[in-house]
């Protein structure tokens, strides 16, 4: 069994090199398929809806905190030509800065890749342009605690996509500051980390965010009021977009109630 076991893994790292490999070539090949390869997570819902809401934003820049070079929320945005900066750490994954370097390069646009795990003593290396408009997070730990400090700097982006924890149901609540958060090792089931969707709605609203949408019970995105009008989208209340984590749902065969259950016993703050 053990043996089995050991081949698969071995024969899944072989599979996973060919696919990077191919997806590069083909990249290489013809710079403009980065655009048709690489998606944001649910179908590219994420990144489709932000590529609509770009025409209407002052700023076309963008910092994303948390990417996969082959899944992230902005990818519409350098399509569009809009310049930013791709955050994450080469703590755990090393592969995945490097090949976003490279990438960059190919397809020549202007965005930095930088290798930083975020935390409040070191956001401001970050975020020192006020100007922004185009804000993700999915950091899968402090994500409201950098929020709140991103926007206590007075730094207010014109559009927020943040991931919510769907398994904190309708708690005003988030996981209290730790600087070396790590989801994988807080608890077996993966379930405790960030923040809850009405969490994140309380802490936007006192800089003049309305909810417009959820995805999938994964991601929440807000927009300055005053876009409102020139967007037509609607302000929504988190109890009326609030949905489950499904795909969550489904690996792990129950539901968020269920999940909940699980992690209310470790430490939450109620903001």
């Amino acid at each position: 069994m053990k043996k089995l076991l050991y081949k698969n893994k071995y024969l899944f790292k072989i599979l996973k090199a060919y696919w990077t490999f191919a997806y590069l070539i083909k990249i290489i090949i013809n710079p403009k398929r980065f655009f048709i390869l690489t998606e944001s997570q649910n179908q590219n819902e994420e990144n489709i809806f932000l590529k609509n809401l770009s025409k209407y934003t002052v700023n076309k820049n963008f910092i994303e905190l948390g990417f996969h070079f082959r899944q992230f929320n902005t990818i519409g945005l350098i399509e569009n030509n809009f310049s930013g900066k791709l955050v994450d750490s080469a703590k755990y994954d090393f592969l995945n800065i490097i090949l976003m370097r490279l990438i960059t390069k190919i397809i020549k646009k202007d965005v930095k890749v930088i290798n930083k795990f975020i935390d409040l003593d070191n956001v401001k290396e970050i975020f020192y342009n006020k100007n922004l408009g185009f804000l993700s997070i999915d950091i899968d730990g402090n994500d409201y605690w950098i929020l709140s400090k991103i926007l206590e700097n007075n730094i207010i982006p014109e559009v927020l996509i943040v991931e919510y924890n769907a398994s904190f149901l309708d708690h005003p609540i988030t996981i209290p500051y730790k600087k070396d958060f790590n989801m994988y090792k807080e608890h077996p089931s993966h379930y405790y980390h960030g923040a809850s969707l009405i969490a994140f709605d309380k802490l936007t609203k006192k800089y003049d965010y309305a909810l417009i949408k959820s995805i999938a019970g994964t991601n929440a995105i807000f927009i300055q009021k005053k876009l409102l009008n020139k967007t037509d989208q609607k302000q929504y209340e988190p109890y009326e977009v609030f949905q489950e984590c499904l795909p969550r749902n489904r690996k792990g065969k129950n539901n968020s109630k269920i999940q909940y259950d699980q992690i209310k016993h470790l430490p939450l703050v109620k903001v």
